[in-house]
């Protein structure tokens, strides 16, 4: 009994862990949209600066948000499943880790790029032509994050729906939506 009363509420500070994990990786990301927009037609230095605050803000805060919700995620599967995770958890699973390889090997070199060709065009005094390649390279990676990302909130809002559904389906069983 207090081993279940125990499992609950360490499943439900997880589930906190999570959501704030989530607010920290999606508002960071909507504040660098931000941060880009308000800068893109200013000086080179302001430029500069807001590459600065973007690439900050996305190695230390979305990076930092994303891994709690992963890491969280896993604990709260394997609190409630143990080894026996269903389907939906291997693909919030896959999905996040392809979201960790485009972040990690195709966004973070480009955002890191982006700030070295802001710094060099401040130094030089004119927009390095590479700039708006790589700019629009990190929107279009950008992109592919958020489509992947949007997937896994599909995912985990699909699955207690296709549960209920195959529960309440399966013949001989009782539904839980009443006699069966």
């Amino acid at each position: 009994m207090i081993g279940q009363a125990l499992r609950r509420q360490a499943s439900r500070f997880l589930l906190l862990v999570h959501f704030v994990g989530l607010a920290l990786s999606l508002g960071a990301a909507f504040a660098n949209v931000a941060i880009e927009r308000q800068t893109r037609g200013g000086s080179l230095e302001l430029v500069s600066f807001g590459r600065d605050l973007i690439s900050l803000s996305s190695r230390n805060l979305v990076q930092t948000g994303f891994w709690m919700m992963v890491i969280s995620g896993i604990l709260v599967v394997a609190l409630r499943y143990g080894y026996r995770a269903p389907l939906w958890v291997w693909l919030k699973l896959a999905t996040s880790a392809a979201i960790f390889a485009v972040a990690d090997l195709a966004q973070a070199p480009t955002t890191a790029a982006l700030s070295a060709l802001a710094h060099w065009s401040v130094e030089h005094g004119a927009m390095a032509p590479q700039f708006a390649v790589n700019l629009a390279l990190a929107g279009r990676y950008g992109l592919v994050i958020l489509v992947l990302f949007l997937t896994t909130m599909g995912i985990a809002i699909w699955k207690p729906v296709s549960f209920r559904v195959r529960r309440a389906a399966q013949p001989g069983q009782p539904s839980e939506f009443g006699a069966g």
